[in-house]
């Protein structure tokens, strides 16, 4: 079996490897346990970080690694790292800590041998269309990235292999693939591969026993920097010769909107010697990509969403504060506001009030809701003030979530005061529901009225005998009698009066009156059956 070439030789993976949590002198004489971090190890990055041997560009890649703001002076670069170890330290968050380590480590090595850097050994990428041979993983310029790996390193180094953005949804634990050029094709299509054996990689077995263990594939547009994933605009995926369908485009103009590739339900991992085939067809190219494959850890959104609960809060008392101070510029009148319990994302009633640390704003998102958005396009946006809000940045409101526990379910809406005290609007729930009632009482009287005016014109050829010493009445504004059908109707209601306006003075001749459209076609049919004898009457014999 190959073993995995470093720039100092090949460690096997029988006994020439070393385990897990080794004295490695070449990484400042330190390396972490494989399940707790010591305070011995935490001063000794502290003391690393702070060291002169560390130039800005370095520590500013550092912050881009890890997802920190990398503007400012070295001083303030120096802090917000050691802030990022001591937070993963508190938290035992051991791939935090790798991940921040090795960058630190890496750095200061590359400033020791400038001669090493990334320039040099990207030029050893292997030329498009081709791939390393399944029994001989190692690429020249990307050993050490696969050392890195066979020693059981959380992150790979920054650069050995292609730096990405880093993700909460997913911690990269292990380079398992060649790093592949994809060379520009204007005007063709073109394909790349790589082959991947369990028995080459064996930690890809850990797909198998851990379903939390996926295969993914990144790709990108440069091998410089920190890169967000990014595919060819036209690109498809084959594994193992089948197509395999994927979203490899995200959001329109918008950067690190894209997600990697999870491969693995694709590949034949039970047959250690299986070589599984990965394969990336493209065209339209103007650029260089880059395509590589990562053995990652997945994060779910629960999970994400209960990590949130023992991390950073934003306390209650310092919102309250904050509402005062906004109230107190002598030139603002204070009012109160209206805060929504609901989540602005899916319209539903807060669960875990979150916002970013940097948002001024009360109005909170419901924490499950933004991180599955965010699982599925990533722009990690505010949905209220469009800040960016990453998931470091999230931070739940407790504020907020004590008006959600001292409220109903059914409660939408609270009324903030100037001085920070809220209220419930829940007179308004039961305003809502009088002023309801009331307006259904109206109602009802209304459709009483209505069903009382189309009475009479239903039961008008039973009383029609009396209609015409009643009518009379009706035609004096002054009256106050009306229509015995509409006799129950308050006088100050001119209804009934307009209803019988409709009959003509022809009705006191007439016969029993029919309602006024059938009247009048029965009048008309009337007067033509008496002209015309054949129809009103049965023919007489015809004398003899």
């Amino acid at each position: 079996m190959s073993g995995y070439m470093s720039s100092g030789g090949s460690y096997g993976m029988g006994g020439g490897s070393q385990p897990s949590g080794f004295h490695d002198s070449a990484n400042g004489g330190f390396a972490t346990s494989a399940t707790k971090i010591s305070r011995k190890e935490l001063d000794a990055i502290l003391r690393q970080i702070k060291s002169s041997g560390l130039f800005n560009k370095q520590l500013q890649f550092i912050c881009q690694v890890n997802g920190l703001k990398s503007s400012g002076v070295k001083a303030d670069l120096q802090r917000r790292i050691s802030d990022l170890v001591q937070d993963a330290y508190n938290h035992q968050d051991l791939p935090r800590f790798e991940q921040v380590r090795k960058g630190v480590l890496n750095a200061a090595s590359s400033s020791q041998k400038p001669t090493m850097g990334r320039t040099q050994q990207t030029s050893h990428f292997p030329p498009s269309g081709s791939s390393a041979a399944p029994n001989n993983p190692y690429v020249p310029g990307y050993g050490h990235a696969s050392s890195v790996a066979a020693n059981g390193l959380t992150y790979p180094l920054p650069r050995a292999g292609i730096a990405f953005h880093p993700s909460p949804f997913y911690t990269v634990e292990a380079q398992v693939g060649d790093v592949i050029t994809c060379e520009p094709m204007a005007h063709h299509r073109h394909s790349v591969h790589m082959f991947l054996r369990v028995n080459d990689k064996p930690e890809i077995q850990r797909c198998v026993s851990d379903p939390s263990h996926r295969i993914m594939l990144f790709c990108a547009g440069d091998n410089v920097g920190v890169q967000h994933v990014a595919f060819p605009q036209q690109s498809e995926i084959k594994i193992n010769g089948g197509d395999f369908k994927a979203n490899l485009r995200g959001l329109k103009n918008k950067p690190g909107s894209t997600r990697p590739v999870d491969i693995t339900s694709a590949l034949r991992l039970k047959q250690s010697n299986y070589p599984n085939k990965v394969e990336l067809t493209y065209a339209l190219t103007q650029k260089k990509f880059y395509v590589v494959v990562y053995l990652c850890k997945i994060n779910t959104v629960d999970d994400l969403a209960k990590k949130l609960e023992t991390r950073q809060r934003i306390p209650k008392d310092s919102v309250i504060a904050e509402i005062n101070k906004k109230n107190a510029d002598p030139d603002v009148v204070a009012t109160s506001s209206v805060l929504s319990l609901k989540c602005p994302l899916s319209y539903m009633r807060l669960q875990t009030p979150c916002r970013g640390t940097q948002c001024t704003h009360i109005q909170c998102f419901d924490a499950t809701s933004y991180l599955q958005l965010q699982e599925q396009g990533p722009q990690w946006k505010c949905p209220i003030c469009n800040k960016s809000v990453t998931f470091e940045q999230m931070a739940v409101d407790e504020y907020v979530k004590d008006i959600l526990a001292r409220t109903s379910s059914s409660q939408e809406t609270v009324t903030i005061n100037p001085n920070g005290q809220w209220t419930a609007k829940s007179g308004d729930h039961d305003r809502g529901r009088s002023n309801g009632s009331h307006l259904g009482d109206s109602d009802e009287v209304e459709i009483s009225e209505v069903n009382s005016i189309s009475r009479p014109r239903i039961e008008t050829p039973q009383t029609a005998t009396s209609l015409p010493s009643s009518s009379p009445s009706v035609t004096g504004p002054g009256s106050s009698h009306g229509p015995r059908g509409v006799a129950s109707t308050s006088a100050k209601r001119p209804a009934p009066q307009v209803i019988d306006l409709t009959l003509s003075d022809d009705d006191e001749d007439d016969e029993p009156v029919q309602p006024p459209t059938k009247r009048q076609n029965t009048a008309g049919f009337r007067r033509s059956t008496e002209s015309m004898g054949f129809l009103s009457e049965s023919p007489r014999p015809h004398p003899f």
